[in-house]
């Protein structure tokens, strides 16, 4: 069904983004693909489309999807093979989804049953209402967690005899993405689905592909089996980055982090125990006026002390990112309150002095949205720094060089655009700009979601550093438990509106009380649980 013959893909530079890649799916096969950032997945996928990012060409190869040359093709022809042989889904959900056109016409816009009970259908499936309320909301009235399973039964409603998939459970709670794992899998075994599953989730890849590739730096560096590849890795490549996979059993081995050094806010009194960050009785809703017509959030309250690290955990479109968004003053709540070190901040972030502003900073979910797409990296990296911390040009450009060290990204990348860098690229630029604030909070609203498991790990690091080191606070929104049990002192966990359940990682993901909780830990499944069976019957086979 695909055929990739010594594609080569070179930036303006000449340098190679994809090199000399031959590789071959058959029809009806599974072919997951994982690799670091940057390392030519999506440009992968979206050769496979005729397609390439701004700034890069073809140099050699060749590109067949069902026997087209989807390099050759143009116009009319080449958008006659995407719409019914190929579908694609795109890192970002929000832009596989027309702003202007409602749930249930984005699903009717594609699929053979355009009537309301298949649209319905086609909803439940990826775990979203199919009442007419919700077929009749726009994409933004959504959360993140909803536009990514609204874009992917999209994707899906076509029939599509091959579907490439781009990071599909990003952003999802482990039980909605078991659920469209489930989804996913089943055309690929009722009808024969050709599907190419991009993905930094490993365990994901475990449950759904039957071959794994993986890519470094643009170079094919491993492929085989999936279960094989994953519990007996060949490359040591491969070996890093599933040692690197977070696991909830960390949670038991956490030891909390030393107090941290006194700030300057510091009280000079003892037995002050006023916190770093306060949310007191927070509501919040959307929609215009008295009728809020998707209350959110009601009467939310907890803390955040100096170098601690809470997480909120919560299902999909519970309000996670409606809660944060209210602390860092970009969505006005509708009661409550927000102090910081204390001292009442107001709600709307335009009446918040320039010290509050500093010293709250959000890292959204959506990186691609929240950079100018006509703004350098380096310049959105810097007017941060200039802005709230009025650093003249030459300090700012200094500690831009400093940041994008920080999180992982070469020097001389300050001079790209957004659109010429990879997903977990932009994530990691929109951490720098946050951290050149120099902040006292920092609010992460799925920080590593979209980021392979080595980057991750040393952003993790990163924020561990920055939390002993300056005593940042941190609340972390995260659907891996792995991550909350690497990173996090204490867990919120959101449901029906209010906190259902919270304390330490270790009681509440050890032992937790509330039937969501439980819900979730248990369907929890490690990349051991899935690998380590496989591996040691083909160990016994083999002798």
């Amino acid at each position: 069904m695909i055929d990739i013959a010594e594609l080569t893909v070179v930036d303006r530079a000449g340098r190679a983004v994809v090199e000399d890649l031959t590789l071959t799916v058959e029809r009806g096969e599974s072919l997951g693909i994982v690799g670091e950032s940057g390392s030519g997945k999506t440009t992968l996928a979206l050769a496979l489309l005729g397609a390439l990012r701004p700034g890069l060409a073809v140099r050699s190869g060749s590109v067949r999807v069902d026997g087209h040359d989807m390099l050759a093709l143009k116009g009319s022809r080449l958008r006659a093979v995407r719409r019914r042989t190929l579908t694609y889904l795109a890192q970002d959900p929000a832009s596989a989804l027309t702003p202007t056109l409602r749930v249930g016409g984005q699903i009717a816009e594609l699929a053979p049953d355009r009537s309301a009970e298949g649209v319905r259908r086609r909803l439940e499936a990826v775990g979203l209402p199919g009442d007419a309320e919700f077929r009749r909301r726009f994409p933004h009235q959504l959360s993140g967690g909803q536009q990514q399973r609204l874009a992917l039964a999209r994707a899906l409603a076509g029939e599509p005899a091959v579907a490439v998939l781009d990071e599909p459970t990003t952003g999802l709670d482990v039980l909605t993405r078991r659920l469209v794992l489930d989804e996913i899998d089943r055309p690929a075994r009722e009808r024969g689905l050709t599907l190419v599953f991009i993905t930094h989730d490993l365990p994901a890849a475990a449950r759904l592909c039957d071959r794994l590739v993986v890519l470094r730096a643009g170079r094919l560096v491993e492929q085989g089996p999936t279960l094989r590849t994953l519990s007996r890795p060949a490359a040591p490549y491969t070996r890093a980055l599933v040692r690197a996979v977070p696991d909830i059993a960390e949670a038991g081995r956490r030891t909390p982090a030393p107090e941290p050094p006194p700030g300057p806010e510091a009280s000079a009194d003892p037995g002050d125990d006023r916190a770093l960050l306060e949310v007191r009785g927070l509501r919040a809703g959307h929609g215009r006026g008295p009728g809020r017509d998707a209350p959110t959030m009601s009467g939310v309250s907890f803390r955040v002390g100096r170098g601690e690290c809470v997480a909120l955990l919560g299902a999909s479109g519970i309000g996670k990112t409606t809660l944060v968004r209210c602390v860092s003053g970009h969505h006005r709540p509708d009661g409550g309150e927000i102090l910081l070190h204390g001292e009442p901040m107001p709600p709307d972030l335009r009446r918040r002095t320039p010290a509050q502003r500093r010293s709250v900073q959000l890292v959204p979910q959506d990186a691609v949205g929240s950079l100018n797409p006509r703004r350098r990296v380096g310049e959105a990296i810097a007017r941060s720094a200039r802005v709230l911390r009025g650093l003249d040009r030459a300090a700012a450009a200094a500690e831009t060089v400093r940041l994008l060290g920080l999180v992982g990204l070469p020097a001389e990348w300050a001079g790209r655009l957004p659109g010429e860098m990879s997903g977990g690229q932009r994530q990691r630029v929109a951490i720098a700009r946050a951290l050149a604030a120099a902040p006292e909070v920092l609010l992460c609203d799925e920080v590593t979601a979209s980021l392979d498991v080595g980057i991750q790990a040393e952003i993790l690091e990163l924020l561990e550093s920055l939390r002993r080191q300056l005593g940042l606070g941190v609340v972390l929104i995260t659907h891996d438990l792995g991550v909350v049990a690497r990173s996090a002192d204490r867990v919120l966990v959101l449901d029906g509106g209010g906190v259902c359940e919270e304390g330490a990682v270790a009681q509440v993901l050890g032992a937790p009380r509330h039937a969501w909780t439980r819900s979730v830990v248990g369907a929890m499944t490690s990349l051991r649980d899935l690998t380590e069976g496989p591996a040691q019957a083909e160990v016994g086979a083999a002798d």
